[in-house]
This record gives structure tokens, C-alpha cells and sequence, in this order.
């Protein structure tokens, strides 16, 4: 079991399902919610002012790409710039709903990124995420 996983996700339903799927697999204690990657920027600076606390840093991101206000891979570009403390050896999962061949091509050529799931999130996918990140610990 992880201790807390940030899901970065606009869609609140989709939110929500995460939140459940993570319980009831007993997958994290915690699931910290950004729903945009400048939130989730703002949630790494509360925590390097000390506004938060760090044993709120995730151990795992899981990431859509297409969001309003900055989309996932413009997230990882600034969270490398901006916490490459926090960025450096997080692990990162895609979770899109993407059908662009692209999407899939650079997620897979980007060592940030462990793997890209597609929506909606489900059990099976929960253990395919324990599965590849089991051998990243």
C-alpha cells in the first residue's frame, strides 16, 4: 500500500472513481486531488513553503494529459523545472481518455513516465499499476 498518490485530473467524476477504486484496493491511505497541472504545481509549493505538510508528498502521480488551464505534459515539463527534488524518481502513470497515437508514442519514450493507462480507470488497471510499480521501488 502507498501512503499518498496525487491525482491530477479535471474531471470530477473521474476523481471520484479514482478515490474509489484506490480504497477499496486498498492501493493508498491517501489521495490527494489537483485538477489542473498549475493546482498540482501549487500543492508542491505549499509543501516547499512548509504551508503543507511533507508527509503529504506523493509517492506516485497519476497524470491525465488533457486539462484545462495546463495539460499533463506541461505539468511534467514545469514540475521537473520547478521540484526536481520531488520530481526525480516519482513515479508518473498516464491515465488519459487520449485516442492521439502520440500521446502514446511519447509516454512511451519519456523515462518519467511508467506507463499511459487509458479511462476509464479500473480494477484490472489497479494491478497492472501495483505490478509495474512494484519493480520501481
Amino acid at each position: 500500500m502507498f501512503k499518498t498518490v496525487l491525482s491530477i485530473e479535471d474531471d470530477k467524476f473521474t476523481q471520484q472513481l479514482n478515490e474509489i477504486y484506490f480504497k477499496e484496493t486498498g492501493f493508498c491511505k491517501q489521495m490527494i486531488k489537483a485538477t489542473s497541472g498549475s493546482t498540482a504545481l501549487q500543492f508542491f509549493e505549499r509543501i516547499e513553503n512548509g504551508e503543507e505538510p511533507i508527509e503529504n508528498l506523493p509517492q506516485i502521480i497519476f497524470l491525465d494529459l488533457n486539462m484545462p488551464v495546463m495539460g499533463g505534459w506541461e505539468f511534467l515539463n514545469q514540475f521537473e523545472l520547478q521540484f526536481p527534488q520531488y520530481a526525480k524518481g516519482m513515479p508518473i502513470l498516464i491515465l488519459t481518455s487520449s485516442v492521439n497515437p502520440d500521446d502514446k508514442i511519447k509516454a512511451i519514450d519519456d523515462s518519467r513516465v511508467i506507463c499511459l493507462l487509458e479511462k476509464p480507470f479500473d480494477f484490472e488497471q489497479i494491478e497492472i499499476a501495483k505490478k509495474l510499480l512494484s519493480k520501481v521501488k
